[in-house]
């Protein structure tokens, strides 16, 4: 039976996870902090943070002050209509996260080494963020208005003032260390899941095309 070298080392196989992963864990939970918000069973404290991620797309309608198109996305305000709730969005679970690209609320990163080092400094990492580097759909219509936000600085200094997560001195050596640790979340299981689709649906409809 397949299981995360996570989950196995936690059963007592201590040789499931690598070095790496291990000096990974380490930092997670210790000198990264990374568990104060990815706790638990599924590295999820459920909760809603406000990390400074970049804004991509064309909005949720929310609109800033002084702005009028709709292009904002206030994030957990939307729901409880508390302004210190404004840019706070759902900590995600990290199990399979290596199989999850992209990452962030709106997909702004591409590689989740990308996200990981933007939670080394995250207002700065906004500031500093390449729109290149986000992976789209083909959508002509939508074009101009993926970066709206993004690329007027007064919004972006908005969000990066919202930001709730303190700065973090990381190497080179120890995000390669919180890699190995992220990638030891995956099931090996999951990288095929064949297995796991149903041979008919209750509709009738075909499974297959």
């Amino acid at each position: 039976m397949f299981a995360a070298g996570f989950d196995r080392y936690l059963r007592g196989a201590f040789r499931a996870l690598s070095r790496e992963a291990r000096a990974g864990m380490n930092l997670f939970y210790g000198k990264a902090r990374c568990g104060t918000c990815h706790s638990g069973t599924f590295q999820t404290d459920q909760s809603f943070h406000a990390i400074a991620l970049p804004q991509v797309g064309p909005g949720k309608g929310d609109n800033q002050d002084g702005y009028a198109d709709g292009h904002d996305d206030f994030g957990r305000e939307r729901v409880t209509g508390l302004p210190v709730d404004r840019f706070r969005f759902r900590t995600p679970a990290l199990r399979n996260i290596a199989l999850t690209a992209p990452y962030g609320h709106t997909g702004a990163y591409n590689t989740l080494e990308a996200i990981v080092r933007h939670y080394i400094d995250p207002a700065n990492a906004l500031r500093q963020y390449a729109t290149d580097q986000a992976v789209l759909p083909a959508r002509p219509d939508l074009d101009a208005l993926d970066f709206v936000v993004q690329n007027d600085f007064g919004r972006v200094e908005a969000i990066a003032q919202a930001n709730e997560a303190l700065p973090v001195e990381l190497s080179d050596r120890e995000v390669r260390d919180l890699l190995a640790f992220l990638h030891a979340l995956t099931d090996p299981a999951a990288l095929d899941l064949r297995a796991e689709v149903p041979r008919k649906v209750p509709s009738g409809l075909p499974v297959w095309d």
